[in-house]
């Protein structure tokens, strides 16, 4: 099975064939299917998406018009190359101490490529070396799998072969979203030239998103949201929250949040407003709540009704100087 290079390529192919012995893999099917299909994210751009087609030849052979760049929100070195950004220890060091986000297992750290993979779902460039906030991105974006985000040397201007050649550089960080899982094999985009100005990278992490939790009995789901459950206010269908502390004795346990559910229906059917009536929690939203990058408990809020991921909108806030941040936010329906 051969590995097909190419720039703009959306495939979906299911193969069909007599099933192996139990547990063996078909090793003849995989080679006979398609082979897989791999893609880059562009360099030099603030933000894209998979679904406008680019011809990579003609970005990268056209001559700029020495326009202004947007500018980074990263530090360049001095002297301003292409080899000192590389070997720049305290781009290193950003990459390097950057904490990995809730909910996703560190694939590499500080490699000088962004990843050449499959499943390519867009780019996005951050204010910093944001983990948490490209975690989020890749939560809210329907069936992203993993993420990488790296730091990119970028011409300041466009650059001209004639008028402009090798402009300033500027300081970008770029997150890339992906639909597959992702590996440190695959970070083998290593920049380009734009004129005489070197497109390079450093500092690139990547990130494989955690398996989903488990069903729970009684309850359809889980159901991923990528953020908080944000009912609208008029809705009445907020009851109430409960939060478990991380410990020894209580986890990641969606199955936590359920029995909460149900412990709260039965309290309300006993205790029912002057004309009989009571709330029944139809709908509860788990999720893990941190401080500073660090998991803190596990999250519930249980309502009357369910929701999707169109009312999940709370991705965290702050209180002075710290962080708090969702991650590994999932919703279950009473059955």
């Amino acid at each position: 099975m051969r590995s097909t290079c190419i720039i703009s390529a959306l495939v979906a192919v299911a193969v069909a064939a007599p099933a192996p012995s139990p547990q063996l893999m078909d090793l003849a099917a995989i080679d006979a299917a398609p082979d897989p299909v791999f893609v880059s994210a562009p360099l030099d751009v603030v933000s894209d998406t998979p679904h406008t087609k680019r011809d990579e030849a003609t970005l990268t052979k056209r001559d700029g018009t020495c326009a202004p760049q947007p500018a980074g929100s990263g530090p360049v070195p001095s002297p301003d190359t292409a080899e000192a950004f590389k070997a720049d220890p305290g781009l290193q060091a950003i990459a390097k101490n950057a904490p990995t986000p809730d909910g996703y297992s560190s694939v590499f750290t500080n490699l000088d490529g962004s990843l050449f993979a499959s499943r390519y779902m867009g780019l996005y460039t951050l204010n910093s070396f944001d983990t948490l906030g490209c975690a989020s991105l890749c939560d809210r974006a329907d069936g992203c799998e993993a993420f990488n985000l790296y730091i990119e040397r970028d011409p300041s201007v466009d650059a001209n072969t004639k008028l402009c050649p090798n402009p300033p550089s500027t300081t970008n960080y770029k997150c890339t979203l992906w639909g597959a899982p992702i590996s440190a094999d695959q970070a083998t985009n290593r920049g380009q030239y734009r004129a005489e100005f070197h497109v390079v990278i450093t500092g690139s992490n990547g990130y494989n998103k955690a398996a989903p939790p488990d069903p729970v009995d009684g309850f359809t789901g889980p159901q991923e949201l990528g953020g908080a459950i944000n009912a609208p206010t008029d809705s009445n269908t907020y009851i109430t929250y409960k939060y478990y502390p991380f410990s020894q004795t209580q986890g990641y346990t969606p199955a936590t949040c359920a029995a909460a559910c149900k412990a709260q229906t039965a309290y309300d059917s006993s205790h029912p407003a002057a004309d009989g009536t009571f709330a029944t929690c139809a709908f509860f939203n788990a999720y893990v709540l941190s401080q500073n990058a660090v998991p803190q408990g596990l999250y519930c809020s249980l309502y009357t009704k369910s929701y999707g991921p169109s009312y999940a909108t709370n991705y965290g806030q702050y209180r002075g100087s710290d962080r708090y941040t969702v991650s590994r936010s999932y919703g279950y329906t009473l059955a």
